[in-house]
């Protein structure tokens, strides 16, 4: 049914007894109250709009039934929803009122004031209104009425238009919930909205209609139902914890740690209060704790402040607020660390896993801090969302009541996926990883005839002398794991290379040095076997040309 506007559809009843068999309202002169109920054209979640109440009040005083009786409500202005119960419209005050809040959820595009026959203010309901598009069919939206309440969901699903309680005297509710107002709509494999005063110029409630515009639509970058995501990895591995303080890591490697208040830990373990004791310097301590026992024994421990910033050791052991290391030398002693703490075998999750479960909890309703205080997730400001296939952390600024700051962290991310990934901190400042490094082999004709050729990229040199020219030569990888070594079926071959994670032979990564690479091709039958060199460093732009001899003595 549709919301009447009608007021010819609002039907009288025989009697008190007989709302909602021969009619939809009832007006008891006695107790001075009306009562609303599903008849007719009038049905619960459609409602009937607060004019065409007063429109059928004011049919029903024109007959000499209800003339006796004082007039039941005034209006201050229609399109605004402005409406006042228990005044007639001059000025006197009577305690009309609707009958319970049954009544009361059925009453559309209005907000109004409630008064007693004495002229006291009991209560005021703003009228909620979401001017919401590309929800699905049955969503249920919910709201806050001030910053630490719990969420509350609307009567009934889909958009709402409600008139929801903001102001009640010491005889209803005894509160005052009039300077804030948000409005949430949060669904499974859903794009998220949400919608404050001051999206539409407000700075508080009142007895009026406000509108508050939501858009959604299908989230493509969701993974996963939320069966799955509760009870299966790598999203049970994933968790969001919400520091007091800076969660401080060098992320684009000038030298200056970048502050976060917030840290998604894929896997890993990160902790800002780190403490090292003179003897033994061996062991890591923190005090908030939270370790899973022996989970990132054989893993490694990266110390992100302090004298040893950037360091990166093997952990022999762990419990619930230790870290055993093996380092050479011993690790400084220091207090207020931010470190993070890294598996044997890290989970392996994609951005978009890692955003689906993240968005998961920001559906919850319950703590979803790992570590701390209490942070609801229904609630809580969103994290993480995508622009193209480039995550992006902390756009929103999202509020963090423990302290640490606004700034948003992933750890535990692939190291593939560090230039897709783009981090607030907590000056709302964007940060990156270093990108990784790119370039393009170039091959000559000879290479390149008949698509048979082939090209593999070696190590030049490395720690551990597995180097080009020996029998356990390491070929390089590319940024996403895979050996840069193939067909030649072009004049050129684009390559990537994780330069900031990259770790084959050895590779010293703190400092990062640059690699020095060989790359051998050939083409039986067309092409001598061709050799040649060059440095990858920290640049998009690295070119090496291979010129192969035409071999005109191949013999097949």
């Amino acid at each position: 049914m549709a919301k009447i506007i009608d007021p010819d559809d609002l039907v009288p009843s025989s009697t008190e007894g007989n709302l909602g068999v021969d009619g939809n309202i009832w007006l008891d002169t006695t107790l001075k109250t009306f009562e609303l109920a599903p008849y007719g054209e009038l049905a619960a979640k459609t409602g009937v709009t607060g004019n065409a109440i007063w429109a059928k009040f004011i049919d029903l005083w024109a007959t000499a039934s209800y003339q006796p009786f004082p007039f039941p409500m005034n209006i201050l202005d229609a399109r605004s929803g402005q409406y006042i119960f228990g005044q007639d419209p001059g000025g006197s005050y009577n305690g009309w009122k609707p009958e319970g809040d049954v009544t009361r959820q059925m009453i559309r595009d209005a907000g109004w004031s409630e008064y007693n026959a004495s002229g006291d203010h009991q209560r005021q309901y703003v009228g909620i209104v979401a001017l919401a598009s590309g929800f699905p069919g049955g969503a249920q939206l919910y709201y806050q009425k001030a910053t630490a309440e719990a969420a509350a969901d609307f009567t009934f699903d889909d958009a709402p238009n409600e008139a929801i309680q903001v102001f009640g005297d010491v005889y209803n509710g005894d509160f005052d919930d009039r300077t804030f107002f948000k409005l949430f709509c949060r669904e499974e494999a859903y794009l998220y909205d949400d919608a404050v005063l001051g999206d539409v110029g407000e700075t508080a409630t009142g007895a009026y209609k406000i509108q508050l515009p939501i858009a959604v639509g299908s989230d493509l970058n969701i993974t996963d139902t939320d069966t799955n995501v509760g009870a299966n990895s790598p999203y049970t591995q994933i968790v969001i914890k919400y520091f007091d303080t800076a969660y401080q890591k060098d992320v684009d490697l000038d030298a200056t740690p970048r502050s976060f208040g917030i840290v998604v830990d894929v896997g890993t373990h990160s902790g800002v209060d780190g403490v090292v004791v003179a003897s033994p310097a061996n062991i890591l301590t923190t005090a908030e704790g939270g370790i899973t026992p022996d989970l990132y024994n054989g893993g490694t421990l990266t110390i992100h402040t302090g004298t040893d910033a950037g360091r990166i050791v093997s952990i022999t052991d762990c419990d619930a607020t230790t870290i055993t290391v093996d380092a050479s030398p011993a690790l400084s002693a220091d207090t207020g660390l931010c470190f993070t703490a890294q598996r044997a075998t890290p989970i392996v999750a994609t951005l978009k896993e890692i955003y689906t479960k993240v968005q998961y909890q920001l559906r919850q309703d319950s703590n979803i801090n790992d570590i701390g205080g209490t942070i609801n997730g229904k609630t809580a400001d969103l994290l993480l969302n995508f622009v193209g296939p480039t995550l992006i952390c902390g756009f929103y600024e999202p509020a963090n009541s423990e302290g640490g700051g606004s700034g948003v962290m992933v750890e535990g991310i692939k190291a593939a996926d560090i230039n897709s990934i783009i981090f607030h901190d907590n000056g709302d400042v964007e940060r990156e990883y270093p990108y990784a490094s790119a370039g393009t082999l170039y091959f000559n004709a000879a290479l390149t005839q008949g698509g048979t050729g082939y090209y593999r990229m070696y190590f030049t040199t490395t720690v551990g002398g597995d180097d080009y020219g020996e029998a356990t030569a390491i070929t390089v990888n590319d940024a996403d794991g895979n050996p840069i070594a193939g067909t030649i079926t072009g004049a050129s071959k684009a390559f990537t290379f994780d330069y900031t994670g990259n770790t084959q032979g050895g590779r010293v990564l703190s400092p990062l040095l640059d690699a020095d690479v060989t790359v051998v091709a050939g083409n039986a039958g067309s092409a001598k076997p061709v050799v040649a060199t060059g440095t990858i460093d920290q640049s998009k732009t690295i070119s090496i040309t291979l010129t192969a001899e035409t071999d005109r003595a191949y013999l097949p």
